[in-house]
């Protein structure tokens, strides 16, 4: 199995997790082979970049499978799937909300057509031990994820969320350890019998609500909030005050993840609906 972190450089509860789970592994305990790779985007760790990396400001999270010959995230977005992801059977994808993110934990998993693959799949959301999970349809996946590109490469594979806003709460580090670790013994890699824990809601959808002009947002929802289509999530102002717009629920569901920044751009990403 492949445990990667750091893709986005300033998510550091997976940074950190995953260097836990390297340090705390008994290797008399593992049967198979564990690989960790903590920090994908070194280039962006020491600059805190959001979201994308500085050599080229692109997001390695939207680059799979890549290019060899493309751009610098590109060309390393193939290295890495080419050159490491597909060599295993599994693989776990940690993150956290970026900086200017806070989330509800929860795990996103990818729809192959492989009903062995997505069995595994589906096994491996279910020990983390999240309250929410997002199945992405073949066509519903944020594009480029290093997570669905890989399942569709044949490595059973996941991402998991917990933490954000650039900070290091141990109560978040100790969720990804311990949904990792459960998972590891749930696929029989590591020793002992696992948890048994709760498996996720899994969400109809996964729809990002976008800010119709630039201005600020105040974000009138919290994460783990329940909405129902039509409801007010918040309003956007100019900077002196004056209404732009009303941002209402387009469905009914659970709030993931919000944009902690009321600094929004036209575009700009303002919070993220499971539908329910």
């Amino acid at each position: 199995i492949l445990i990667t972190a750091g893709i986005h450089a300033a998510e550091y509860t997976g940074i950190e997790a995953a260097i836990r789970l390297g340090r705390t592994i008994d290797p008399s305990e593992v049967r198979g082979t564990i690989v960790i790779i903590p920090l994908l985007n070194r280039p962006g760790f020491y600059e805190r970049s959001i979201y994308v990396n500085p050599e080229d400001n692109d997001n390695l999270n939207r680059l799979f499978p890549g290019d060899p010959k493309g751009t610098w995230g590109q060309r390393f977005a193939h290295h890495l799937l080419t050159e490491i992801v597909t060599k295993f059977d599994h693989a776990i994808d940690l993150h956290a909300g970026d900086l200017i993110e806070d989330l509800t934990p929860f795990v996103i998993y990818r729809e192959t057509g492989d009903a062995a693959r997505d069995a595994k799949i589906v096994a491996m959301a279910n020990a983390y031990g999240a309250e929410w999970a997002v199945k992405s349809a073949p066509t519903g996946e944020r594009p480029g994820s290093l997570y669905a590109v890989a399942a569709i490469s044949g490595v059973a594979a996941m991402l998991a969320e917990s933490g954000g806003r650039g900070l290091l709460l141990e109560e978040d580090v100790t969720r990804h350890v311990r949904g990792v670790t459960n998972i590891l013994r749930a696929i029989g890699i590591l020793e002992g019998a696992p948890d048994k824990v709760a498996p996720p809601t899994v969400v109809g959808s996964f729809d990002w609500l976008r800010s119709p002009a630039e201005g600020m947002f105040h974000c009138g929802v919290r994460v783990g909030h329940r909405v129902r289509v039509g409801d007010i999530v918040g309003e956007l102002t100019d900077l002196v005050g004056q209404p732009i717009a009303t941002v209402r629920a387009p469905i009914s569901g659970v709030v993931l993840f919000v944009v902690t920044s009321p600094a929004i751009k036209k575009d700009g990403l303002l919070l993220a609906i499971g539908a329910l």
